[in-house]
Order: structure tokens, then sequence, then C-alpha cells
């Protein structure tokens, strides 16, 4: 399978999932036979005594490559803060074209590039430039992760919005499940996200995947059990039809 392609994977918020997403994708894809890279181009609140817990070194372990941190995450900082505030915290700066310059060498040895962002498509990494203007640096279609939960709709459909605005192509909204649903009015207020969204979003609405408890200590298992719910499934045969 030829595809010479990638998809870059953002939110609607920060802690919505992305992560967890792009690794279960990126492990389907892979399970079915397609070459697939990870790329974390910016990641914060990563300590020298936490790397090996970030997202980056997760998405590595899962699809399993040799590539480094390094390239996999070319900008690393310490503070959790928005990556603009980070880096100036450690009078660095962040250069997307840098950043387009990593991923066309990282993606020369692979079919199927999964690129996963920081928070949602506003986060400002450099004077003038957002998360959105990375994308569409990269020159990627786009799978937007958001929360299936009251508050869901608005925040789905203004990053949605700001996408189209951009003229950037969008694959996917994938629903996950933040919060457990333990009350009857839970349930309610997720079947209408759900259904509002399936309505409004002029995109496939995928989801929502289930809540996993303890997620960070048990991320492969999760994402190995993910990869193979039918939310993963039709959003890897939307990556692949995107190639073609």
């Amino acid at each position: 399978m030829g595809m010479q392609q990638g998809v870059f994977v953002t939110g609607t918020d920060t802690g919505v999932g992305k992560t967890f997403v792009a690794a279960a994708l990126a492990f389907h894809l892979k399970k079915s036979g397609v070459s697939v890279g990870v790329m974390k181009p910016i990641e914060t609140g990563v300590s020298r005594s936490s790397v090996g817990g970030s997202d980056a070194a997760r998405l590595r372990a899962v699809v399993e490559t040799d590539d480094t941190l390094e390239a996999i995450c070319p900008y690393s900082f310490g503070l959790p803060l928005a990556p603009l505030a980070a880096a100036q915290a450690e009078q660095r700066d962040i250069d997307p074209a840098k950043i387009r310059q990593v991923y066309r060498v990282l993606s020369q040895g692979y079919e199927c590039m999964v690129v996963e962002g920081a928070g949602g498509v506003y986060v400002p990494l450099a004077r003038n430039n957002d998360v959105i203007d990375l994308i569409a640096r990269l020159r990627l279609p786009v799978v937007v992760v958001g929360r299936s939960v009251l508050g869901g709709i608005n925040h789905a459909l203004l990053t949605l919005d700001a996408l189209r605005r951009r003229r950037i192509r969008i694959l996917a909204l994938v629903l996950n499940r933040t919060e457990p649903a333990r009350s009857a009015l839970a349930r309610t207020q997720e079947r209408t996200t759900v259904d509002l969204l399936r309505r409004r979003a002029g995109v496939p609405v995928l989801g929502p995947l289930p809540y996993e408890p303890g997620l960070a200590g048990r991320f492969r298992s999760s994402v190995l059990k993910s990869a193979r719910s039918a939310a993963i499934t039709k959003l890897a045969g939307l990556v692949r039809a995107a190639a073609r």
C-alpha cells in the first residue's frame, strides 16, 4: 500500500485524548500492514525524569520505531504551559520551518505519518504562528479529537469552523469519553451531544471511545484495545481513502 501520506491529530482543547487516538490509529495502521511513523513536534511539561512517560515516548513505543525522541519531538519543554510561554520561559524559540524540515526527513521512511499537535488549533507556537499555521504548513488532513460531554458541541464546532476557514481538509471528528457517565443525566448529556454533532459537524463523527480509567498506568493495553474498536477502524479507513 503506497500511501506516502499522513494525518494531523488535533484537539478541541488540551487533555481531550489526542495522544490516545493518535497512538490507537498508528497501531491499527501498522497492524494492517502500513509502515507508520509518528511525530509530536512540540510537547510541554516534560522534565528529564519524566521523558519516558511523555506523549512522544508513548507514541514511539506503540509503533516500535527506532526514530529518536529528538526527531519525533523536536521541541520539548519542562514547564506545563502553552508552547509559546514554555519556550519563552527557557529563552528558546519554536521555528515552524524546522518542524516541517524534520517532518519531511522523517516521513521519507514511512508510508504514513501520524502527527499529534499540542492543545487546540489556536494554541500559539511563535509570534503570529499558531498550531493551525503548522497544520497548513505540513499540508496534512486533520482528525479532530473532542469531548463527548456537555460543552463538547461548541468546542468541536468552533474548531471545525476554524479549520474550514483555512481550507484545511478534515477527515473526522473523534469523540472521546474523558470522564465516566455515571448518572442518567450524564448519559443523556452525552447522547444528545453526540446526536447534535452528527447532525451539525459536516464530517464523520466517530465514537465516543470508552472511558479509560487509570490510563497513565495502562496506556499501551488501552491503546491496543481501542485500536480494534469500530471508531478507530473507521478512522483508519478514512486515512487510507485520503491517501488515494
